[in-house]
């Protein structure tokens, strides 16, 4: 705290910024993703006795895992695009 101000137009502080708009934009999609998938599984392994709903669960427990990773790669590829 020396009394200068910063300036955020350098590159460092917009790469910062950056970073920080791709941690919000991940964060739901990396704690979702894999939360759904295990109470997906976790239901699954529950109705173990019905097999078309315990493939049911088991496919979208699958299914959001790879929705999590084409979103993260979609947002990289798109914050890298802008960039």
């Amino acid at each position: 705290m020396n009394g200068k101000l910063q300036d955020n137009n350098t590159p460092g502080a917009r790469r910062g910024a950056a970073r920080q708009g791709l941690e919000k934009v991940l964060l739901p999609i990396l704690i979702f993703a894999p939360l759904v998938t295990l109470l997906c599984w976790t239901a699954a392994w529950v109705f173990r006795d019905d097999f078309v709903f315990k493939a049911t669960l088991i496919s979208l427990g699958c299914f959001t895992i790879v929705v999590g990773a084409v979103a993260c790669l979609l947002v990289l590829v798109k914050r890298i695009d802008r960039g």
